[in-house]
């Protein structure tokens, strides 16, 4: 059999007018690793209507927990050493501690602001109000600022406080208590404590500052008040400089019974 193609159609076809149009392969979302890193995050939507920003995202533009970390810490070993080395601030059973707790409005939504501005708070030791989108991971730090810790308040965490002058037998004690108590804890000194009552416990809306270290009345604390937070997040955060021990799980990640050793 013979097939006969006009002379017409072979040039058409030579010149591309049959030619289908091309067309760009539909675009896969990747599921798999970056390597070596994912590709810049200059485009993602951090924009919260509830919060202002998004919480929990990692952007270069706004808070990666690594980026202009100086605008909340100038990184100054003062901040977590003692040099009064000959007057330690000693424990006085005289000293009554003092339950502070403030009143939140019940629709009340803390401000995540980005690592381009300056957060400041009336209290010395703010138990509520603007914070990082990224907060800490559950543990010990060398220091964490308040900045970082109050959005761990927000997500039901208590944090525990001490002066680094504070009598090292009371912050041992009062770790022991906390680290036993729940996961989600973060433990770091603050020098804005005062002389008379170096040791704190905070929660959402509430503080505790003592002298001295009664096991009782931290247990009741820690049950009354934490996991009080209006967010109720269990997971890690992305920021963890300085952190010195993770905390450990005790019963589960959220904490389901609080002093479960106790």
């Amino acid at each position: 059999m013979y097939v006969f193609v006009s002379f017409a159609i072979l040039a058409a076809v030579a010149y591309g007018q049959f030619q289908q149009p091309l067309t760009e392969p539909p675009e896969i979302p990747w599921t798999g690793r970056w390597m070596p890193h994912p590709p810049s995050s200059e485009h993602t939507n951090i924009h919260d209507p509830e919060h202002a920003v998004r919480m929990g995202v990692v952007t270069t533009e706004c808070d990666d927990a690594k980026t202009n970390l100086t605008l909340d810490w100038d990184y100054s070993p003062a901040d977590y050493t003692c040099y009064n080395y000959n007057r330690k601030y000693l424990p006085d059973k005289r000293i009554k501690p003092i339950l502070e707790c403030e009143n939140i409005p019940k629709y009340y939504s803390a401000r995540h602001e980005c690592m381009n501005k300056s957060i400041h708070y009336a209290s010395a030791i703010p138990t509520f109000g603007t914070h990082r989108p990224l907060w800490p991971r559950y543990g010990e730090y060398k220091f964490v600022p308040r900045q970082r810790w109050v959005h761990n308040l927000e997500h039901g965490a208590v944090v525990m406080l001490y002066h680094p002058c504070a009598n090292q037998l009371e912050v041992d004690r009062l770790r022991y208590l906390v680290v036993n108590c729940l996961r989600r804890h973060v433990i770091t000194p603050l020098t804005l404590l005062d002389e008379e009552r170096p040791l704190a416990l905070v929660t959402w809306g509430c503080r505790l500052t003592m002298s001295t270290v009664q096991a009782g009345i931290i247990t009741n604390f820690i049950k009354q008040h934490a996991l009080r937070g209006p967010e109720q997040i269990s997971r890690d955060g992305q920021y963890d400089l300085n952190l010195k021990v993770p905390a450990e799980v005790l019963t589960d990640l959220d904490d389901s019974v609080l002093c479960p050793r106790s």
